[in-house]
């Protein structure tokens, strides 16, 4: 059975991870390595991009309510952070949260509207956030923080 592989163990990530369609091509699995939870079945996410800085979890205790990063947290606390606040990242992107087959959910945060998500089973995130205040509703799940896993896709 083929394990799972962090988004940093792919030589050309964007081609590698996207169907012609510009979608997942591989099942998204919780990073940690002793969780097993499937998040996203492959074909379930559209690949956009996004500014980063929303999710970037300030000191404040109403935004630690999440377990600590299974992987690289990518932003800074420091001044050096405010020109990389405004780069874009890549996202696999939902319009309904049913389409999750695991995922779970913090508390909205009230000063920004952002609620962060996280892995139904062993809560490691944010993997991603959901932004209550957007016209359009949109879940969106990092590239760089879950794991993959291949799968046999039929047509």
């Amino acid at each position: 059975m083929a394990e799972n592989k962090a988004y940093e163990s792919f030589s050309d990530s964007p081609k590698q991870l996207i169907t012609s369609e510009n979608q997942n091509s591989f099942d998204i699995y919780c990073p940690e390595l002793s969780c097993k939870c499937l998040i996203l079945r492959a074909k379930h996410g559209i690949l956009v991009e996004r500014p980063k800085e929303k999710l970037k979890i300030s000191d404040e205790p109403a935004y630690t309510d999440l377990k600590g990063f299974a992987i690289k947290n990518d932003t800074k606390n420091d001044a050096s952070n405010d020109a990389s606040s405004s780069q874009l990242q890549g996202f696999w992107q939902l319009t309904d949260m049913m389409a999750f087959e695991n995922i779970g959910f913090s508390k909205t945060i009230i000063e920004t509207g952002i609620k962060y998500i996280c892995c139904a089973d062993c809560n490691a995130g944010p993997l991603g956030y959901h932004d209550t205040t957007a016209n359009e509703k949109e879940y969106l799940i990092a590239v760089n923080r879950v794991s993959y896993k291949e799968v046999a896709i039929s047509s």
